[in-house]
């Protein structure tokens, strides 16, 4: 059977409201995506975690600062609390399964937050426009994510945001950072799948090896689960 990939949504008006990339992605990586409903509920959360081979924490709205021991400060923070919350309470009983965890953009600020690291609330012109244009990261070497990639040093990635990982939560290994110093990927450095990405492969998959192999690297952990 194929592994069962769960994507944690954004949500607006009661709708799922999600570019498919995400789960498109998964599908030709032999994965089958799940959006997952938001709840608090802890019976529920476990039973998330039990059911799901894989959790891939999408893209989206920002983070609210207070999880970090801040306050709004820009008025470009725009906050979601329901999807915070949800995200917040899943994280924990999901990680301590051991099962693949992959952050992409929001995705890796909360992994970082939820391990008690902190964010840049707001940075100049990294959000684009949306045309898609290709900016840069250096990989480091001797890395998951090299691995995965098949060498280190520099790669072209899509960058659509406004905030960054600031400092690093205690654990975490840095594995890609842009020109200008900014983390653009961190993983767990063990033999667990516990990585973190701020561009999104998800839309650059299907043209760029990088990020199919990314996307086939998560999906293949999470094989492994369902046996």
């Amino acid at each position: 059977m194929r592994p069962i990939i769960g994507i944690s949504p954004s949500v607006s008006d009661g709708f799922i409201r999600m570019r498919q990339n995400y789960a498109e992605a998964v599908i030709d990586a032999g994965g089958v995506p799940v959006f997952l409903p938001y709840t608090d509920d802890r019976e529920r959360l476990s039973e998330y975690s039990a059911m799901l081979d894989g959790l891939l924490f999408a893209g989206g709205a920002d983070l609210d600062p207070k999880y970090y021991g801040e306050t709004v400060e820009f008025d470009s923070v725009e906050i979601t609390p329901e999807r915070d919350s949800f995200e917040l309470a899943l994280f924990p009983v999901f990680f301590e399964t051991g099962k693949p965890i992959l952050g992409i953009c929001r995705g890796i600020q909360l992994m970082n937050v939820a391990l008690g690291g902190s964010l840049y609330q707001h940075i100049g012109n990294h959000r684009q426009d949306g045309s898609g244009a290709p900016c840069e990261a250096e990989v480091k070497e001797g890395t998951r994510l090299s691995e995965i990639f098949g060498a280190s040093g520099k790669i072209s990635i899509n960058s659509y945001h406004h905030q960054a990982v600031k400092r690093v939560a205690d654990g975490l290994t840095v594995s890609a950072l842009s020109p200008d110093g900014i983390c653009e990927a961190f993983e767990l450095p063990c033999d667990r799948f516990f990585v973190g990405v701020q561009w999104h492969p998800e839309m650059l998959y299907k043209n760029d090896g990088n990020s199919e192999n990314l996307f086939r690297a998560f999906v293949c952990e999470a094989k492994k689960i369902r046996g």
